[in-house]
């Protein structure tokens, strides 16, 4: 994927809710699933796969009026909930990029006999198409967000911070913290009863927000969710690290 059209396209994304109920040609259909064996892992070592679906293939509470779905499927192994909301998103920030409406799904899910077609673990969906209402916004002042010392005790970063602060995440409920420690930006996830799966999906888009971040200063961001030096408000659990060089 093209990275820098990815972190162009952070700063003006929006979750698009409304669709056009036709479908989108074959060629940009094409164009979109080119993309799923492209997409750049959090984490080495974890299979997963990218699957299109049709609105009769998805079912569930809250599922929007959508022409078009991604599933995300997953091999269950530790930080697999990151490494899909990290790769995801690049396909979010894609559609936008591109004009397309998308809109992340927390709650529906693919029919037993979709599910089936995979033997990996169903993870998350992401509705898409064309839209029927604004694609972007004009400006950063229209994301309602939390201000940056709300999500992190590191001064100096904002280059790097900002796009994770305006990351999208269920319920816009920004849940991580991230404070520094060895050379490394430590992530932390929200901790949850209800709702922990798309926390940590959620801390896993914003990590990917910071990579390309770093991406676009010509850093290199190595991920790993080996333990850091970090300490996190107690109301959150350790998740990720990030080291930059």
């Amino acid at each position: 994927m093209d990275e820098d059209l990815l972190y162009q396209a952070i700063f003006r994304r929006k979750s698009v809710r409304k669709f056009e109920s036709s479908p989108l040609d074959q060629e940009t259909i094409a164009s979109i699933t080119s993309q799923f064996s492209s997409l750049t892992p959090m984490l080495e070592g974890i299979r997963t796969e990218v699957a299109l679906m049709t609105s009769e293939q998805v079912h569930g509470l809250f599922k929007v009026d959508a022409p078009h779905f991604i599933a995300f499927f997953s091999e269950p192994k530790e930080g697999y909930l990151l490494n899909a909301g990290f790769m995801m998103q690049q396909l979010d920030l894609f559609l936008s990029a591109k004009g397309i409406g998308s809109c992340w799904q927390g709650g529906p899910k693919p029919t037993k006999i979709a599910r089936a077609a995979s033997g990996l673990e169903f993870v998350v969906l992401m509705a898409f198409g064309k839209p029927a209402e604004k694609v972007h916004r004009e400006s950063v002042s229209e994301f309602k967000r939390d201000p940056m010392s709300k999500i992190t005790s590191i001064k100096g970063m904002d280059d790097l911070l900002e796009p994770a602060r305006i990351a999208p995440s269920g319920m816009n409920g920004q849940p991580w913290f991230f404070s520094d420690g060895n050379g490394m930006i430590n992530a932390y996830c929200h901790k949850a009863v209800v709702g922990s799966h798309m926390n940590q999906i959620g801390v896993g888009i914003a990590l990917s927000h910071i990579w390309l971040a770093a991406r676009h200063e010509r850093r290199s961001a190595k991920l790993s969710i080996s333990p850091g030096s970090g300490n996190g408000p107690r109301r959150y659990a350790y998740a990720a690290s990030l080291k930059l060089t």
